[in-house]
């Protein structure tokens, strides 16, 4: 923990994990740099040396994961230590050995134990290595009795930057994943590994006047700026459960009604969790070769419910293969609607439409079913990257955090609405993909999103939206942000004087780091804030953050605006221009096996899927890709009239036609 620095040179253990000059990426591929050093140890010797090294040659140290973020968190010019190799599944390749009263440890191995809580209830303590990914720990939890109470839809997120980051589920009486947290591992500068726990502090930090509780709650969301998490102990409640799952799709005004936020709330309370989901503008009817939406309080919302219950689980495997795909075709072809999207900004209702209705789950779902923890909560395996997503929190306090919720929904639905009318902006849908509300308790966490002193019956709403980034769709994302948050219209989300989320894309927000820093720095009594607090444990292990906090992180610790990496959006696309008037091809209307998008006709690997109310037609042809088309009926005659409102990146309109033709080949078309 000190700053004293040497020159050393590689050890053979340095040198097996780490290369130079390799070009990283974050997740979503819309960040990309070059370290110097990029590290992927495969044990915690390897870990301790790689860091220990790059303090002593006075180089910065970023960890990283999955890297699932939108922001240059990661970013280093230094040394990038890639710790997704710190799993036991990896645990063969541990050269360290650790030699202990039981004889030698792995330090890649699971270990658990059952203690008993100051509460008087029973939990399991499991600790794991930080690279482990929540799916992966979600069955172990479940393996031994202890299920997770919530966590995130994802699987393949690593447990270091879900926890670092403050990340959270869904659940109203539930806390974020940094409350499970028992203890933690960090390797400091010097490579020193330093343990904190609920009950116990390392050496050296006495003075600070924090109990072990207390320095926990400091260390357990650090954005990675006081060293690299090597280890998670969590404590979890030894009581088994399931989760009946039910699905509704509703009217906006059920749950978002401006005169009654007691719609919100009754839903909100009415279960143990809840998540809503809004596909913007997906009521709609064709005219003509456009999508023209019917306005957001038209809408139809996907509200998931999750309760508690002894039941036994009823989902068999296909049930669950689907449901853990939630988003079905849209996981699938969310990569090519994008690119669509950018090239003609109309198509959005209609890909809304078809993204609320081709989930493959629904047609295997109508009365409640339930499952267990694990395959419950994580129902996104597949998903498609080229996206942005913003999220904030939203504090509820009382009935009247309902109403704020509403407020806020309907603050960004009103933006939108002035973008679409053409008043504001040159894009009708700035907000293209989905928005995205859950509700937690809170957390004692210092710099967690959803802080609140101990003891406060404050509640949490994280709201989310979410964009395609394909071609200049990142720029009106930017665009739309810049307005959005601006003090003529209200100052967005930061209205409601909640933090971001820290993995997202804070910096399509103006002004955040100057926002960020006022809220951290509040004063809510006679100690130091929350920022304070944090700088003076990170100075402890870091002193300045001269190895661990980078020019983003520094932003926000200052107040002060940094030079950052901007966000590249995914490639646009190339389409031929649309033809004035169209082909077209009629076929019986006898042929059509489902009136609405919910299932499709099969064909030679291909789906077409029929929306009869809208007049419309969805082609998933065999590149994956989605084609509109209007769809006329001639009662006179009993055809389907198909015509092609939108070109292809692989065919042309008579191909698309053709394609058509093959799900009616039993029939001569016209």
């Amino acid at each position: 923990m000190t700053d004293e620095r040497t020159t050393d040179s590689h050890d053979s253990a340095t040198e097996a994990v780490a290369s130079h000059a390799t070009t990283q990426s974050n997740w979503s591929e819309t960040l990309t740099f070059t370290p110097a050093t990029a590290a992927s140890p495969r044990c915690l010797a390897e870990l301790r040396e790689v860091v220990r090294l790059a303090h002593a040659r006075r180089k910065q140290v970023r960890a990283r994961g999955s890297g699932h973020s939108w922001n240059p968190a990661l970013v280093t010019a230094d040394c990038s230590v890639n710790t997704s190799r710190l799993t036991p599944a990896d645990k063969n390749a541990c050269v360290c050995h650790v030699v202990g009263a039981a004889g030698a440890v792995n330090c890649m191995e699971v270990r658990h134990a059952t203690v008993t809580g100051a509460d008087g209830r029973t939990y399991r303590r499991i600790s794991v290595p930080a690279g482990m990914c929540q799916g992966d720990f979600a069955k172990l939890a479940q393996q031994l009795g202890a299920p997770l109470p919530t966590q995130g839809p994802a699987p393949d997120i690593t447990l270091s930057g879900f926890v670092a980051n403050g990340c959270h589920g869904t659940g109203w009486s539930e806390p974020t994943i940094a409350e499970l947290v028992y203890g933690l591992d960090l390797v400091a500068p010097d490579g020193t590994v330093l343990t904190f726990t609920a009950d116990a502090s390392p050496p050296g930090f006495e003075d600070l006047g924090l109990s072990p509780a207390e320095l926990m709650n400091v260390v357990r969301v650090n954005q990675g700026a006081l060293g690299v998490l090597a280890r998670i102990v969590f404590q979890l409640p030894a009581e088994p459960f399931n989760l009946r799952v039910s699905n509704a799709f509703v009217p906006v005004t059920d749950v978002f009604d401006r005169g009654d936020p007691g719609k919100l709330q009754r839903l909100i309370e009415g279960h143990d969790y809840v998540e809503i989901f809004w596909f913007p503008y997906n009521a709609y009817k064709m005219k003509g070769l456009t999508p023209v939406p019917a306005g957001p309080e038209h809408d139809t919302l996907w509200v998931m419910m999750l309760d508690r219950t002894s039941d036994p689980v009823s989902g068999d495997a296909t049930f669950v293969d689907l449901w853990n795909d939630v988003f079905g075709v849209l996981a699938l072809a969310g990569g090519a609607i994008g690119p669509l999207i950018d090239r003609l900004p109309r198509v959005v209702p209609a890909m809304s439409n078809f993204a609320l209705h081709t989930m493959k789950w629904k047609n295997h779902f109508s009365d409640p079913v339930v499952l267990t923890p694990p395959d419950a909560f994580l129902y996104q395996k597949h998903y498609f990257r080229s996206f942005l997503d913003l999220e904030f929190t939203l504090p509820m306090d009382g009935t009247q955090g309902f109403a704020d919720v509403v407020a806020a929904f309907y603050q960004l639905v009103d933006r939108m609405e002035a973008w679409r009318s053409g008043s504001e902006g040159d894009m009708p849908y700035p907000v293209n993909l989905n928005a995205h509300a859950r509700f937690v308790r809170n957390s004692q966490a210092t710099l967690s999103p959803a802080y609140t002193p101990a003891g406060s019956s404050q509640h949490t709403c994280y709201f989310e939206y979410l964009s395609y980034s394909h071609g200049d769709l990142t720029d009106t994302y930017l665009a739309f942000n810049r307005e959005f948050y601006a003090p003529a219209h209200g100052l967005g989300w930061k209205k409601w004087g909640g933090l971001p989320n820290w993995g997202k894309y804070l910096d399509s927000v103006p002004g955040i780091d100057e926002y960020v820093h006022s809220l951290l720095t509040a004063k809510t009594g006679a100690g130091p804030n929350r920022l304070e607090q944090f700088l003076a444990v990170r100075d402890r292990i870091d002193p300045d953050g001269a190895t661990f906090t980078n020019e983003y992180l520094r932003g926000f610790f200052t107040g002060q605006a940094t030079p950052r990496q901007a966000l590249r959006g995914a490639p646009g696309a190339t389409y031929p221009v649309m033809p004035a008037v169209p082909p077209r091809r009629a076929f019986p209307l006898a042929n059509v096996e489902h009136a609405t998008p919910t299932a499709p006709m099969r064909a030679e690997g291909m789906e077409l899927y029929h929306d009869l109310a809208a007049g419309a037609a969805f082609l998933l042809n065999e590149h994956g890709e989605v084609n509109l088309l209007a769809l006329e009926h001639d009662p006179s005659t009993g055809m389907l009239h198909y015509v092609p409102a939108t070109p292809s990146q692989h065919m042309g309109f008579e191909a698309i036609l053709d394609r058509v033709a093959r799900f009616h080949s039993s029939h001569v078309a016209v």
